[in-house]
């Protein structure tokens, strides 16, 4: 008996992706206090998009061959205005609120794949979300921030997240993971470079080397999020994307030497008991 369904698969592809994640943003958070939003942008972009290009040369094949290639640029645009619209609400608000606030998107999730997907609703998902919610405002408490007009960025960007996420299923059907990636990443990338080459500067090859590293682990985190939505429904995925807290809350132990108090502590009770009802819930 295979312990492990195809869900349960994808819900551990999710969680590896968002912690992998966690380590790739944390490295290209840093360098935004150096370089524009522009430059980091692109910069990460093609230190992602460089691994799966040598896999597809390796591979012998041709991503960018698709029968759904208005669907593959329309996700692709899509998901860069969602990420330029993360960069300018961190630009207004707070961090913390402007995270908190962008991991609503789960809970979009699940009306949308429900209404564009024709997803079965399962109750257990929408308690594993809003008990992953709660688990994140419980251990960051956003404050007055989440009035700010950063916050309408971040909200927005939550929602084209979600759709992004939505429509990433769909492809997915019929789709490569590495057409999927090719596609938003040469639009990014162009994006990136079209709006803010002026604002580019050089750098140290110490800052570009630490910058390629974290791009390598960024791409290795799109393709645990993209593969899991081959392996399972993406309403039953949405409540994964909580465990960022962990390896958060683990940089600042480490790197910041700062304990977690009793809110984080239970916040992340909350989401363990959120993810475990869906890590449970066999459904597709």
């Amino acid at each position: 008996m295979n312990f492990l369904d195809k869900g349960k698969k994808g819900y551990l592809f999710v969680i590896a992706g968002v912690c992998l994640y966690s380590f790739s943003d944390a490295i290209m958070k840093y360098f935004m206090g150096f370089y524009s939003v522009h430059q980091v942008t692109f910069l990460r972009t093609f230190f992602r998009f460089v691994p799966f290009l040598l896999v597809a040369l390796y591979q012998n094949v041709n991503p960018l061959k698709s029968s759904r290639v208005k669907e593959n640029l329309f996700r692709s645009i899509l998901a860069s205005f969602g990420t330029y619209a993360f960069m300018c609400a961190y630009s207004y608000s707070a961090m913390t609120d402007v995270y908190v606030v962008g991991l609503t998107s789960a809970i979009f999730i699940l009306p949308l794949s429900v209404w564009i997907l024709g997803e079965k609703f399962y109750f257990q998902n929408m308690i594993a979300v809003l008990l992953g919610f709660g688990g994140i405002c419980l251990a960051f408490r956003p404050g007055s921030g989440i009035f700010q007009i950063g916050i309408l960025f971040a909200a927005g960007g939550a929602i084209i997240s979600a759709l992004n996420q939505v429509i990433i299923k769909r492809l997915s059907s019929t789709e490569s993971e590495l057409t999927i990636i090719f596609y938003h990443h040469l639009v990014l990338g162009a994006l990136s470079l079209v709006a803010g080459w002026q604002a580019f500067t050089t750098m140290p090859f110490e800052h570009a080397t630490i910058m390629c590293v974290g791009g390598i682990i960024g791409a290795f985190a799109q393709y645990c999020m993209i593969h899991a939505f081959k392996l399972s429904t993406s309403s039953k995925l949405a409540s994964a994307g909580y465990f960022m807290l962990i390896p958060n809350t683990l940089f600042d132990f480490l790197l910041y030497d700062k304990t977690p108090d009793a809110y984080i502590i239970g916040g992340l009770i909350l989401i363990m008991i959120g993810s475990v009802r869906a890590f449970t819930l066999r459904n597709r």
